[in-house]
């Protein structure tokens, strides 16, 4: 007979997995993207002191481990949809999956809905509209708004210049 396996020891290694899962995560965002430019040092930098927030607050480690549990089995119906598709008869059965369709983009919403809905879980927030509001009558608001909108217009503006 075999004898049970006490796996809570691993609970005791949790906020250093949430560390190394963030710093790997947001160093790859940050190379694949170059926000930073191409500085493979400032990205490092930048994603050890995001990681390093995993490790001073606990609730960060729990958002952690909601999200990517709940994450892990999307990514399995998703794999076994895939699978499903796969059998589809046609020359292409994933042409869906191209970078300007639908189906891309309900994805990313639906990942952006869960990751939503997974912090309200774990931080407990709501709304207060009522702080909203007093916010939106304020005249910082207004600045705000209107830096915004500036911005928008700089930058359909400068779409436009470069195509014409």
């Amino acid at each position: 007979m075999v004898a049970p396996v006490d796996i809570g020891f691993i609970g005791f290694f949790m906020p250093i997995f949430a560390f190394l899962l963030v710093a790997i995560v947001v160093y790859a965002v940050l190379q694949k993207t170059e926000v930073l430019g191409n500085n493979s040092a400032v990205s490092l930098f930048v994603s050890f002191i995001m990681a390093s927030f995993f490790i001073v607050e606990v609730q960060l480690v729990d958002f952690v481990g909601f999200t990517t549990s709940w994450f892990s089995v999307l990514v399995i119906i998703m794999f076994f949809l895939f699978i499903a598709i796969g059998f589809v008869p046609g020359d292409e059965p994933f042409k869906f999956l191209s970078k300007n369709n639908w189906f891309s983009w309900a994805v990313l919403v639906l990942m952006i809905v869960f990751f939503i809905i997974s912090s309200s879980y774990i931080f407990n927030w709501a709304i207060n509209w009522d702080w909203f509001m007093s916010g939106a009558d304020s005249e910082w608001f207004g600045f705000l708004l209107l830096v915004v909108i500036g911005g928008v217009v700089a930058w359909v503006l400068k779409e436009k210049a470069t195509k014409g």
